[in-house]
């Protein structure tokens, strides 16, 4: 048996002082700043809605979204904003990545974006502010270990802070530690144990504050338990490659929306996507009982879906819509991140899917191809398959999800062009 040098138990004993006495706050802090964000916005999305009633006037929020935000960007000359290309320049060059100021800018651009009714997810920003809030902790360590000599053992590489303040932000917004820290590590279907163990730990800490300020419910309570047998299985088959292509329709009719709105200015492209949201969002107001399909993340229709029955045409109807307002959101200069939408439309076509062929179990279908849809989107099969278990807690659906999942990213794969790398040098 080898027995362990004094020189790794060294090692040892500093990478746990790090993560005990720097990583663990930095998740704690991170994890009330997005707490605190996320209930101050609920609670003011609820009270302007409150506000309005049911009066047309709540068609007029999608419209101002766009409009302010790109204004917004415009007159700071922040421009327009990629999260995905921070997020992925953060890998190679946080500081760059993350200026102070061009942070905040970025931040009011996702509040006007997505608080009055854009259709984006929060997931998107708060793995973005998780990161940027990483660096300046980062930032902030390495000042004061200039002045305080013991301070200097708790630094470290800042790409591991960056990915724990992000996993820690995210961990929040799903509400599942495992899934936050899988959705800010994961890169490419790579994951490096020096960057995902301390985000895993931040990641606790962060979903600890939250559960601390607000409670343990799930994200997507489903009745249950299921036990999943071979029918179900197969069902997820056809669910998957449904789920596949209904994910490269929306990435190629967003790649389409943005070849389209590209030469305009930015705040002329707010302008007209404001309208078209405000067009999308109509459905809703008048035929659904203001029901929010195209607005935000669409949590609220995921529910509204799981409490069923929901007609299949019904169900389509909300696919599509839900498509074509966040593929016209994000070409037309909004800011947020596209997984909770994607689970919303796959939660929308796996409804059909139940519907049609397993209406005894209310809820299995949908969050199925909520999670297929999702995983096929962003081309990833571990992110969907654990955020499935853990967001609805419900063990019994990751077999099923496993094989819905992967179909899904494969048809994806197949049918659309690798993604391109957008790293600036």
């Amino acid at each position: 048996m080898r027995i362990p040098s004094r020189h790794n138990n060294l090692r040892l004993f500093a990478h746990t002082r790090r993560i005990l006495l720097s990583i663990l706050p930095l998740g704690a802090a991170v994890g009330l700043v997005m707490s605190l964000t996320i209930l101050l916005l609920d609670a003011g999305v609820a009270r302007l809605l409150r506000g309005l009633g049911s009066s047309h006037l709540r068609l007029a929020m999608p419209f101002l979204a766009l409009t302010l935000c790109t204004l917004w960007l415009t007159w700071t000359r922040t421009g327009e904003v990629s999260l995905f290309e921070d997020l992925d320049l953060a890998k190679h060059s946080p500081f760059e990545a993350f200026p102070f100021w061009g942070s905040l800018a970025k931040v009011v651009g996702c509040a006007f974006t997505i608080g009055l009714g854009g259709s984006t997810g929060l997931e998107g920003p708060a793995k973005w502010l998780g990161a940027a809030l990483g660096v300046q902790f980062h930032r902030g360590l390495s000042t004061l270990a200039r002045r305080f000599r013991f301070l200097r053992r708790l630094k470290g590489q800042p790409l591991p802070t960056v990915m724990a303040g992000a996993a820690a932000a995210v961990a929040v917004v799903f509400r599942a530690p495992l899934s936050g820290a899988l959705f800010a590590a994961e890169h490419d279907g790579e994951l490096r144990s020096e960057e995902f163990f301390p985000a895993v730990v931040a990641a606790a800490a962060g979903y600890a504050v939250f559960v601390a300020l607000a409670g343990s419910r799930p994200l997507l309570p489903i009745a249950g338990p299921y036990t999943v047998n071979l029918r179900e299985l197969l069902i997820a088959l056809p669910l998957g490659l449904t789920c596949g292509l209904g994910a490269s329709l929306f990435l190629s009719v967003r790649d389409w929306m943005k070849a389209v709105l590209e030469p305009l200015p930015l705040w002329a492209r707010g302008l007209a996507g404001g309208l078209g949201l405000a067009l999308l969002a109509a459905p809703g107001h008048f035929f659904f009982h203001d029901l929010a399909i195209t607005q935000r993340g669409g949590l609220g229709l995921v529910v509204s879906l799981l409490r069923g029955p929901t007609a299949p045409a019904e169900a389509l109807l909300f696919m599509i819509l839900k498509i074509l307002a966040t593929a016209l959101t994000l070409a037309a200069g909004g800011v947020g991140g596209m997984w909770l939408c994607t689970i919303a439309m796959g939660a929308a076509l796996g409804s059909a899917f139940g519907a049609w062929f397993l209406p005894a179990y209310p809820g299995l279908m949908t969050m199925l191809g909520a999670a297929a849809f999702a995983g096929a989107s962003q081309r990833t099969l571990l992110v969907p398959v654990v955020f499935l278990a853990e967001t609805t807690g419900q063990a019994g659906l990751v077999v099923p999800g496993i094989l819905a999942c992967a179909l899904a990213v494969l048809v994806v794969r197949v049918h659309l062009p690798p993604r391109p790398s957008p790293i600036r040098h």
